[in-house]
């Protein structure tokens, strides 16, 4: 056991100094990657010197002192951790009294760590023959400098954790369980540097096998974290696989039973060096254009916001003024010159929807959009969304039926403007592409599900149409021959309404010229019975 636990020991210390170096050295003037490379710098001192440790076995001067170098490294830790966590969470001014405390009491922790009042020397536990023995001081460190900062630091974390949304909250979610894995386990050490065997002779073994293996884990994950902002933490778990897997072939260099195998493991080593090189390379390269896409991608969405905000002032303006002229506020209007306003008027109105819906797309893309709850009739909702567009369906000479249900179906809390947007787009893309025949409406409980069904009998859809439907910018063969003029943003953004309802929506159609049908289906979770 004291093996697997020397190796777990080791790999803690090449990891570290590894995510150590690699972090400081992207980027060298900035505060949080300097206080990471201390905290790694500080693990590895911790780390190389249980790792010599271990394999000392009677030479008990030279036990004494990495006893003493292996506590000298664990008594900055936390103040490193402390203050990378202010730096992090933007509490470092707040904090400041503190952390200079901290450092001042780590400094005078590390200049006792030589005497016995702090290591008073070693002593034989277990499956370990030297295991530090605590002096009479070695109680204030755990007081002011393990629990104090520490667990603080937690604490800050989880306060942060709780008011922070979306990526942030993840951040710092990955910076717990880092935390966690790393101090945890470790905690185990304590009781043993006073030759106290908490939880049997047993549970010791397999813990200190995981204290092996989980110190490693705190550096990858908080520098996936800082650096990535967890949207590569699968390609930097790649890589952490790629340094393990390096470091137990070195190991198998020297564990080799004869020359001829030492040097075939050293042929295989260098070559996965090599390849592994290869890996990381085009791992930071894919970071790097992943970043860029995304930068591209937000400033795109923000010039729309924008555009959309200027555009939609002066287009209202228009419609306004159009109105008037149209009800005869600024005198009588021919009727040849009043068919070619109404036309501008469509126009312009046409417009309006269109920057509305650039708009809508912009704030979903940036996390803007809320949803305003309320209570809702569904059926109530549908009938009066169906008077607002049935004038578009007799033009075309087409029904649109919809078959209310015998026993009202209980209320349900939705963003009553959204659904409704969803139902007009859909209703209004079946009368477009529908050219006799007509549309109807049903509700069904579906699978514990409400569900909304919208059949029609148009132009249908192939399997290709309906799996891009939804897509932004997308438009059938349908859209393209009878309506030139869509921008292929309506069946976009009513899926991203349904899903902030936690639903979803789809379309089933048995073929070109046979109908389509629309589902939307909202969780039963979200109706509320009236009692």
């Amino acid at each position: 056991m004291k093996d697997f636990y020397a190796i777990g020991i080791l790999i803690s210390a090449l990891l570290n100094t590894y995510f150590g170096a690699l972090v400081y050295l992207k980027n060298r003037k900035a505060l949080l990657n300097k206080l990471y490379g201390l905290l790694c710098l500080a693990f590895t001192i911790w780390s190389y010197s249980w790792f010599v440790l271990l394999l000392l076995k009677n030479r008990y001067f030279y036990s004494l002192f990495l006893a003493r170098l292996l506590n000298f490294g664990a008594i900055f830790i936390p103040i490193f951790y402390f203050h990378w966590v202010c730096v992090f969470l933007g509490e470092e001014k707040r904090k400041k009294k503190l952390i200079l405390f901290g450092y001042f009491a780590s400094l005078i922790f590390s200049m006792i760590c030589w005497t016995p009042f702090y290591i008073k020397g070693t002593h034989s536990i277990l499956f370990f023959p030297h295991w530090p023995t605590a002096g009479s001081f070695y109680i204030w460190y755990l007081i002011f400098g393990y629990f104090l900062f520490v667990v603080y630091g937690l604490f800050l974390l989880s306060i942060h954790f709780i008011k922070s949304k979306d990526v942030r909250k993840n951040q710092i979610k990955y910076v717990i369980l880092g935390s966690l894995m790393g101090f945890l386990p470790g905690a185990i050490n304590f009781p043993l540097m006073y030759n106290i065997v908490p939880f049997g002779r047993f549970i010791i073994p397999l813990m200190f096998f995981l204290l092996g293996i989980f110190i490693p884990f705190p550096a990858p994950l908080s520098y996936a974290v800082i650096e990535y902002r967890l949207m590569d933490i699968q390609i930097i778990l790649t890589e952490i696989l790629v340094g393990v897997i390096g470091i137990l072939l070195l190991i198998q260099i020297f564990a080799a039973p004869t020359f001829w195998w030492k040097i075939v493991n050293g042929i295989i080593f260098i070559l996965f060096c090599v390849f592994g090189y290869l890996l990381i390379r085009g791992v930071f390269r894919e970071i790097r254009r992943r970043e860029e896409l995304e930068k591209i991608s937000r400033a795109k969405t923000e010039f729309i916001s924008i555009t959309s905000h200027q555009l939609r002032t002066p287009l209202s303006a228009i419609k306004g003024y159009l109105s008037m002229v149209l009800e005869g506020s600024y005198g009588e209007v021919s009727d040849r010159v009043k068919k070619v306003l109404e036309k501008v008027y469509q126009s312009n109105e046409r417009m309006i929807k269109l920057v509305n819906s650039f708009l809508d797309v912009s704030k979903i893309e940036l996390g803007r959009e809320e949803l305003k709850l309320e209570e809702v009739s569904i059926e109530d909702l549908i009938s009066e969304t169906i008077s607002e567009i049935e004038i578009e369906a007799k033009k075309k000479n087409l029904y649109l039926n919809f078959d209310r249900p015998k026993v009202p179906l209980p209320k349900i809390f939705i963003d009553k403007g959204k659904i409704k947007e969803v139902l007009m787009n859909i209703l209004d893309n079946a009368i477009r592409y529908t050219q006799k025949g007509g549309i109807t409406i049903r509700l069904q409980i579906a699978n514990g599900r409400l569900q909304i069904v919208i059949a029609d009998t148009g132009e249908g859809l192939t399997k290709e149409e309906i799996s891009k439907l939804f897509e932004s910018f997308s438009r059938g063969t349908a859209g393209t021959k009878f309506w030139t003029e869509g921008a292929g943003l309506g069946l976009y953004l009513a899926r991203k309404f349904v899903e902030m309802h936690k639903g979803k929506i789809w379309a089933e159609s048995e073929g070109k010229g046979k109908g389509s049908t629309f589902y939307i289906e909202l969780p039963i979770k979200q109706v509320i019975i009236k009692k």
